[in-house]
């Protein structure tokens, strides 16, 4: 049976709602993960860049889901974290408060290892089941995972179930907890089309405040402009593409490499 696809525009499957198509492969079972051919796997799209025409996999609903054993959270590789956090909340689980307000996929955060807060995914990592064309389906255990800054050994894996090892605690603790990250999180992130940080902050550095000092903030390449409010953000005004975007990340690392010698990574993934 064919694996379910889909042209659409990109500002369906992204954060930052950017003009462009692609073709979208719905991985709805087991069986269509030996269909994947070459392509690249999207979760929520809240931290991606789509180069116009590409081929990319997408997990369906069926592997949204949560099971609890004892503090041991076991979730299907689609479901987000939004979710996650309402169910650890009835179920009186902590940890993954640090995320809160993250629009994003369980699956995605642990390739990222996600963090916020002085916390990361690697910190409740228990293992995650994963299918690769090499190995096909298999488990990594927190013992054999890489995981640093922004980054881990999951990147040419598809997620398809992740352990999460959490801590019991009260309702009052937990909601308090994740309320509070929430609200710094949206304070200090625009309210606009964003994908959330461009680059990675370099050791003992914030990228965003070298991205000011190049006097950076508010300049537009077509539709993509850098983020008054917080200059590790660009924002999408209208119909940016991704053209635009790769465009101002590399005025961004230019001028900040000429004026600071100082390299920046992208945080964001361009796919």
């Amino acid at each position: 049976m064919l694996m379910k696809q889909i042209k659409i525009n990109t500002n369906l499957i992204t954060s930052f709602k950017q003009n462009g198509t692609c073709t979208l492969n719905v991985i709805e079972n087991m069986d269509d993960l030996h269909e994947i051919e070459q392509g690249k796997l999207v979760g929520e799209g809240s931290n991606i860049i789509i180069r116009n025409h590409q081929n990319l996999y997408k997990l369906s609903k069926t592997f949204s889901y949560v099971n609890i054993v004892d503090s041991l959270v076991i979730v299907g590789g689609s479901t987000k974290i939004s979710l996650i956090n309402k169910i650890l909340i009835k179920n009186g689980l902590s940890g993954l408060e640090f995320l809160g307000g993250v629009p994003a996929s369980i699956g995605g955060c642990v390739r990222m290892n996600a963090g916020a807060f002085g916390k990361s995914i690697s910190d409740i990592f228990e293992y995650a089941i994963c299918y690769n064309h090499d190995k096909g389906i298999y488990t990594i255990h927190k013992d054999n995972a890489y995981f640093s800054y922004r980054n881990s050994n999951f990147k040419d894996n598809v997620i398809l179930e992740v352990g999460l090892r959490l801590k019991k605690s009260n309702y009052h603790d937990i909601i308090t907890k994740l309320n509070e990250n929430t609200k710094i999180r949206l304070s200090k992130a625009p309210l606009l089309r964003t994908f959330g940080s461009v680059f990675k902050n370099p050791p003992n550095m914030v990228a965003g405040k070298l991205i000011e000092e190049c006097y950076l903030k508010g300049k537009i390449i077509g539709d993509a402009m850098i983020c008054k409010k917080h200059a590790n953000y660009i924002v999408n005004l209208n119909k940016a593409t991704a053209d635009d975007v790769l465009y101002l990340i590399d005025i961004i690392k230019n001028n900040v490499y000429k004026k600071f010698n100082v390299e920046l990574e992208e945080e964001v993934v361009i796919l």
